[in-house]
């Protein structure tokens, strides 16, 4: 029997993805968060975490940075339910931000 191609998860995190980038560029108002990109998500095998990796154009102080990731604990729950209403889910899963570390910065 072949296998399936994307696993559901793969699958709900690519609409989550492009769910939370637009709720980022037209709805999110607190400016601690503007330049914020949305980079990737990544979801648990059993969907009840997401994980939303960001990046920001803005360069930080350690103050900015502490103002930045109140202003993600804040609008979490806004983007939760927000994506529960969008993507009709039976469970909408929890959401966790990192800041996404992978770019080439040697």
């Amino acid at each position: 029997m072949p296998s399936l191609d994307f696993k559901r998860s793969d699958r709900v995190s690519d609409l989550i993805h492009s769910e939370v980038a637009k709720i980022f560029s037209l709805e999110v108002r607190d400016p601690r968060l503007a330049g914020i990109t949305i980079i990737r998500v990544e979801m648990t095998p059993d969907m009840k975490k997401t994980f939303i990796y960001y990046s920001s154009s803005n360069s930080f102080s350690d103050v900015d940075k502490k103002d930045l990731l109140i202003g993600l604990s804040k609008v979490k729950g806004f983007i939760r339910s927000t994506l529960s209403k969008r993507l009709n889910m039976r469970r909408t899963p929890e959401i966790n931000f990192k800041e996404d570390v992978s770019d080439f910065e040697e």
